[in-house]
């Protein structure tokens, strides 16, 4: 329905208004009714209102008035249709400057009042239905950033851009919702029913947070198979709702649960204070997810909980577990062999049960996770997913299957060291960048450091195994070479060219260029001009 705020000083107007047509028939509802623009004003602050019928005459605050004022001040799409038993030039002329939908002129007429709003309906359907597809654009775009920031590319543009959309609070989790296809009545489901199921439970979740479904997206993963909903729980939605985490949770569950024909899964990360760190708590999601077997309860899953439960239930052969870890971060293969050995023949000294066997196990693969990701916080969290999930667990976790713990520790290490020499790659790659585009500015092992997040010493140690001289030398020789350059394709001054190439003293540059090309800028300079 059209909300419609009648405004008018005449009393018998605004009934006889309200009761000459059938307003539902034509698909509007009056909503309320002001005897002047500042009664209006009252009514717009709490009422939605997408139409006003309004006088140009009335005491206080006029049509024209209200109309300027809505204009200028309120964030209200409203539109006006002004009446007036005035026909006067200049009242149009300025109701058409104000941009009123209409002008009727009194005493009204019933038939043109159908008209104009008959009229006005076909409009505003054509411009709610632009509205609607404006935001479905704008939410794919959304999805596609806030999908960015989840997978660790948060940069100032991509937070802008959420940010200006929602502004959630500083207590979040990232929820990954996973759409259940594998029951017994279901063996083969085809993609495009996935991706259909997918977008009727997104939809639905949208309806379900009404004008905060900016917290729900679709998860797009980093493979083609994957047809999961993303959800971003904020301390105040379950605020605003009267309820615990806990509680708003089970009452999404609960209502998604009465309207899916298929069941779902709910993996929840653990806690963070902002956006910025939004993929952390995605990161903790998929955890959970990967280890949600042996810690799933009503088919909901928290980081947090999984994590303390196995943090109380290592203690037996946790010490095993930790000195494995330090020896695959080494890459140390004869110890990870010695390591296992141990770790299984504490199993069964002690007779563990396969439960704790279990837990020892994913308390082991939720630290190496951990730190692959620490050694490059780019690294593709779903890669390592799969790489672990290829492995043979049932056979890694059951007694005497110390070889398959063995192969998979040995790999991985290996697979750390790759990463760590890949990590270490990518660094010098951006430094070596760095200094292209801006070795003309005061860059300094300190400020690189600084900004790439690495120990300033360990960096410059790095680099010279890469470039087999120090980054201090390195810089002045490409500085050099750039002096060198200009020498022969300018006819600047040598100050103005040691400035260009970063150097504010001349006599010191000039002492490097020698150093390194044997002759003076002059001198080099000359060489090229005779030939």
């Amino acid at each position: 329905m059209i909300k419609v705020l009648i405004v008018d000083d005449e009393p018998f107007i605004r009934q006889g208004l309200k009761i000459l047509i059938d307003w539902e028939q034509y698909g509007y509802e009056v909503v309320g009714e002001a005897a002047n623009g500042i009664e209006a004003i009252k009514e717009l602050e709490v009422k939605d209102i997408d139409l006003i019928i309004v006088d140009i005459k009335m005491p206080e605050m006029n049509g024209l008035e209200l109309i300027e004022y809505v204009r200028g001040n309120m964030l209200n799409e409203v539109k006006f249709i002004v009446l007036s038993g005035y026909y006067e030039f200049e009242y149009a002329k300025k109701a058409i400057k104000c941009n009123v939908t209409d002008y009727i002129l009194k005493p009204i007429n019933k038939e043109e009042l159908i008209k104009v709003l008959s009229a006005f309906k076909e409009e505003y359907i054509k411009q709610e239905q632009q509205h609607i597809m404006q935001k479905i654009n704008d939410k794919v775009i959304y999805d596609r950033y806030l999908n960015e920031i989840m997978h660790g590319k948060c940069n100032d543009s991509n937070l802008a851009y959420i940010k200006r959309y929602q502004n959630f609070s500083s207590e979040l989790r990232y929820m990954i919702i996973e759409i259940n296809y594998s029951n017994d009545n279901e063996i083969n489901v085809s993609d495009g029913e996935k991706r259909e199921q997918q977008l009727i439970f997104y939809q639905n979740v949208i309806e379900w947070l009404g004008e905060d479904f900016y917290n729900v997206i679709i998860d797009m993963g980093q493979s083609k198979g994957c047809y999961d909903i993303g959800f971003i729980y904020d301390k105040r939605l379950a605020k605003e709702n009267g309820m615990s985490e806990n509680e708003y949770i089970l009452s999404f569950k609960t209502h998604m649960k009465q309207i899916q024909k298929y069941d779902f899964f709910i993996y929840i990360g653990q806690k963070v204070n902002s956006l910025e760190e939004l993929a952390l708590s995605y990161k903790s999601a998929t955890v959970a997810r990967l280890f949600s077997d042996f810690s799933i309860e009503n088919n909901i899953t928290y980081y947090d909980e999984m994590a303390k439960k196995k943090e109380l239930s290592c203690n037996a052969g946790k010490r095993y577990m930790d000195y494995l870890i330090h020896e695959i971060e080494d890459n140390n293969q004869e110890e990870i062999i010695n390591c296992v050995d141990k770790i299984y023949a504490s199993f069964r000294e002690h007779k563990i049960n396969l439960d704790i066997i279990k837990i020892n196990i994913n308390y082991l693969l939720c630290n190496l996770i951990n730190i692959a990701k620490e050694l490059d916080s780019e690294v593709d969290q779903e890669e390592v997913m799969q790489y672990i999930s290829s492995i043979s667990f049932e056979q890694m976790i059951s007694r005497g299957s110390a070889n398959h713990l063995k192969d998979f520790s040995l790999a991985f290490a290996e697979y750390l060291n790759q990463l760590r020499q890949n990590s270490f790659q990518g660094i010098l790659n951006q430094i070596d960048k760095e200094i292209s585009e801006h070795y003309m500015e005061k860059l300094s092992l300190k400020y690189l450091s600084e900004k790439y997040y690495i120990n300033s010493a360990y960096l410059g140690q790095i680099f010279k195994k890469q470039y087999n001289v120090s980054f201090k030398d390195y810089l002045n020789a490409y500085r050099i070479e750039k002096a060198a350059e200009l020498l022969k394709r300018s006819d600047d001054k040598i100050y103005k060219i040691a400035e260009k190439v970063g150097y504010n003293n001349t006599d010191y540059f000039i002492n490097k260029f020698v150093q390194v090309k044997e002759k003076t800028p002059l001198q080099y300079r000359k060489q090229f001009c005779c030939r």
